[in-house]
C-alpha cells in the first residue's frame, strides 16, 4: 500500500509517498481503508523531530482520520463497510499514522461517522474537538452563563472551541490577529470577535462584556500569552493551556493568579482512556448536531499533494487542511 512515509533525518524533505507493507491486523484491530486524514500543527512537528518525546524516522505522521472499515475485530463491534472515525486517546500510535492508504486501529479508539458527514468532516474533527472539549469542560460541563475567551479563535482547536462554546450556548469572546479571521467569526455568531493586537486587551474584552473577566480562557497559542490570558479572568476562572505555537515558555502574574483565587490546567487529548474518549466524541457530535455546526474545512487536497497541504497549513488557514486518499461521490 502507498503511505506518507517520513525517513531519515526526518523533515518534509526526507518525507515521500512510497509502497510500504500491508498492517498486520490482530485480533482485537480493525483494518480501514482511510479516505481522508485531516493536518495538524503536531503532524508537522512529528515530521521535523520536533514533538516532545516523538518516535524517531522511519514513521508515518497523522492523527485525524476517516475511511471505510475493511476487516472488523473478533467482537464485530464494526462491521465490514462502515464508516468510521479515529478518535484520539492514550492508545494513539504516533509512528504508525494515518497518511497512508489502509491502517490498523484499535476497536476502542474507533467511532461511527456521523450520519451525513462526508469523510473530510470526520477526518477534521476529533483531535481539535477532542482538546476543545476538554479545554471547555476540565471542571466539568460549563451552563449557559459561562463565558469563554479563546486566544488563537481562528486555529484549529481555537475554532472548534467557538463552535461547541456556542453550541453550549455560552458567550463567547473570540481573539484573533487577522481581520478576515475575526470577520468570519462573527459570521458564525460570535457576538465579541477582538484583535489580539489591542494595546488594552484586558480593557477591551471588560468592555465589550460589561463585566470584569471571563470565567474560562482557552490559549491555544501559548509563550507570551499565557500572561495575557491570566489577567483575563474573573475571581476563580481558569486558564486552560493547549498550544506552543507562540512558545514553550510564558511568564505568570502570580498577584493575579493569587488574588483571583484562579488555576492553570494543561490540556493533553492523547492523554483520555478510550472510554473517555468515546464518551467525549459523543457528547460533541450531539452539541455540534443540535447546533447545526459541522467541523470547517479549508481545503481538501489529493494524496500526491500531501506536500502542498502542508505548507498550506502553515499559512494558518481558517478551518482544516484535509488530505483525500479517495474522494467522495
Amino acid at each position: 500500500m502507498r503511505a506518507v512515509l517520513t525517513e531519515p533525518p526526518g523533515g518534509l524533505a526526507a518525507t515521500r509517498i512510497t509502497e510500504v507493507p500491508e498492517p498486520d491486523v490482530d485480533p482485537d484491530e480493525v483494518l480501514v481503508e482511510i479516505h481522508a486524514a485531516a493536518l495538524n500543527p503536531a503532524d508537522r512537528f512529528l515530521i521535523d523531530g520536533r514533538y516532545p518525546g516523538g518516535p524517531q524516522p522511519p514513521l508515518i505522521a497523522g492523527r485525524d482520520a476517516a475511511g471505510i472499515v475493511l476487516k472488523g475485530d473478533r467482537a464485530n463491534r464494526f462491521p465490514v463497510g462502515a464508516g468510521v472515525v479515529v478518535l484520539q486517546s492514550t492508545l494513539t500510535d504516533l509512528a504508525h499514522g494515518t497518511l497512508c492508504e489502509r491502517q490498523r486501529f484499535a476497536s476502542s479508539t474507533l467511532a461511527p461517522l456521523p450520519a451525513g458527514w462526508s469523510h473530510a468532516e470526520g477526518a477534521a474533527a476529533p483531535l481539535v474537538f477532542q482538546t476543545a472539549w476538554q479545554a471547555l469542560t476540565c471542571r466539568g460541563e460549563p451552563s449557559p452563563e459561562t463565558t469563554v475567551a479563546v486566544i488563537g479563535a481562528g486555529g484549529g482547536v481555537g475554532l472548534a472551541a467557538v463552535q461547541l462554546a456556542l453550541g453550549l450556548g455560552m458567550t463567547v469572546v473570540a481573539l484573533a490577529r487577522a481581520d478576515d479571521k475575526l470577520r468570519r467569526l462573527r459570521d458564525l455568531g460570535v457576538g465579541h470577535a477582538l484583535s489580539l493586537d489591542q494595546p488594552d486587551l484586558k480593557r477591551a474584552v471588560h468592555s465589550a462584556l460589561g463585566r470584569k473577566g471571563v470565567d474560562i480562557v482557552i490559549d491555544t497559542v501559548g509563550g507570551p500569552q499565557l500572561g495575557a490570558a491570566v489577567h483575563l479572568l474573573a475571581p476563580r476562572g481558569y486558564v486552560a493551556v493547549l498550544g506552543v505555537l507562540g512558545g514553550v515558555d510564558g511568564v505568570v502574574p502570580i498577584p493575579s493568579l493569587m488574588f483571583k483565587r484562579a488555576s492553570i490546567h494543561g490540556i493533553l487529548v492523547s492523554g483520555s482512556t478510550p472510554d473517555e474518549a468515546q464518551a467525549e466524541w459523543r457528547r460533541i457530535v450531539d452539541v455540534l448536531e443540535r447546533g447545526r455546526r459541522r467541523p470547517i474545512i479549508d481545503r481538501c487536497f489529493p494524496f500526491h499533494e500531501f506536500a502542498q497541504a502542508f505548507a498550506r497549513l502553515g499559512e494558518h488557514p481558517f478551518g482544516k487542511v484535509v488530505v483525500e486518499m479517495r474522494r467522495q461521490g
